[in-house]
């Protein structure tokens, strides 16, 4: 397969359309609704890939951005530069909806083994298995144990499942490189609203176990 390289200006987002009129990508219609803050993409071989022991076709796009990573950390605050960073992601589509289950119950699992004094304190406490949700419009998503090279978030938005691997900086680069994927350089856009990570979610975990419970994921 042919590679494609688009050169985008990093100040704003490119948001892959399938609708828009002049849109001359095709081979970019698996990424339409979500937004990437970029300095280029290139898309490379299709391939495989296993996600909750389900193996589909994805389609694999090499991502390089301008970020910020703390480089410096003290008493008083950090130290912030920019940096470009490089990203893997492979994306397939879930067409029988059983991934979208899987993640859900890997969500439900992980909330429902927590005790309650951790499920009262969401807000201050880390969480890998997680949920943005508004409105009836949800993204999930699994988030590493660290930002090291390598290291891989698990993103399931609309009918999509999406993994994000950290690939290193161009040059000098520092603390951060993974994490500023959510909170820096990616949108996901709905029907009637966009929802913009942030690096921790704060949902309710309790009001996700309400909603799974009442089969909103399924």
């Amino acid at each position: 397969m042919r590679k494609i390289l688009i050169l985008i200006f990093l100040t704003s987002f490119f948001g892959y359309s399938q609708e828009k009129e002049n849109s001359e990508n095709k081979e970019f219609k698996i990424l339409d609704g979500i937004s990437l803050k970029i300095n280029k993409i290139e898309k490379t071989t299709d391939s495989t890939s296993t996600f909750f022991n389900e193996e589909i076709a994805v389609e694999r796009f090499k991502l390089n951005s301008e970020i910020n990573v703390q480089v410096e950390c003290n008493m008083v605050e950090g130290k912030f530069e920019k940096a470009r960073a490089n990203y893997l992601i492979e994306i397939g589509i879930d067409k029988d909806g059983l991934i979208r289950k899987r993640f859900a119950d890997s969500i439900y699992k992980y909330w429902t083994e927590k005790s309650e004094s951790y499920l009262s304190g969401y807000e201050s406490l880390p969480a890998t298995n997680h949920i943005f949700y508004k409105k009836g419009d949800y993204v999930m998503y699994i988030d590493p144990q660290n930002n090291n090279i390598g290291k891989y978030y698990l993103i399931y938005f609309k009918n999509r499942i999406m993994k994000v691997t950290f690939k290193g900086f161009d040059q000098n680069g520092g603390w951060g490189g993974l994490s500023a994927f959510l909170s820096e350089l990616v949108e996901f856009k709905f029907d009637k609203r966009t929802i913009k990570p942030e690096y921790k979610s704060k949902f309710d975990p309790k009001k996700y176990i309400e909603l799974y419970e009442n089969k909103e994921f399924e």
